[in-house]
C-alpha cells in the first residue's frame, strides 16, 4: 500500500467533513455547554439576578445621630434606611430582595 492509494478524503479533519448546519449545531452546543460550564464554576451567579422580592413589617431597633435607622425584618438580617423620620419602636412595611440587606421600600405601619 503506498501513498498513491490512500484515499485523501480520510487524512481530512473531522469539521471539515460536517455540514453547515451540523456545524452551527455543535458551536451552538459548544457555546451553552462553556456557558453552564460557567456558571456551575462560580456558584450559578446568574439566579441571583431574579431574587424573590419579600415584603414584610420590621421594627425600628436603632437610630443615630445622624438620622440613619436600622430594623430588623422576620428574617432577623438587620438593614439600614438613610435620613430616617421615624423613632426606635416604630414598625415599618419593609421591601427587599430575599437574602440582601438594601431595602427597596419602606413605609410607616398604619
Amino acid at each position: 500500500m503506498g501513498y498513491d492509494e490512500f484515499d485523501s478524503d480520510s487524512s481530512s479533519s473531522t469539521l471539515s467533513q460536517m455540514s453547515g448546519k451540523k456545524l452551527t449545531a455543535l458551536v451552538i452546543v459548544i457555546i451553552i455547554g462553556v456557558f453552564f460550564g460557567t456558571q456551575a464554576l462560580f456558584g450559578f451567579p446568574l439566579k441571583d439576578l431574579f431574587r424573590k422580592e419579600v415584603t414584610d413589617d420590621a421594627k425600628v431597633v436603632i437610630k443615630d445621630d445622624h438620622g440613619t435607622c436600622i430594623v430588623e425584618a422576620s428574617d432577623h438580617q438587620p438593614r439600614s434606611i438613610s435620613n430616617c423620620p421615624y423613632k426606635v419602636g416604630d414598625t415599618l412595611v419593609v421591601t427587599f430582595k430575599e437574602g440582601t440587606a438594601p431595602i427597596e421600600k419602606y413605609l410607616l405601619k398604619s
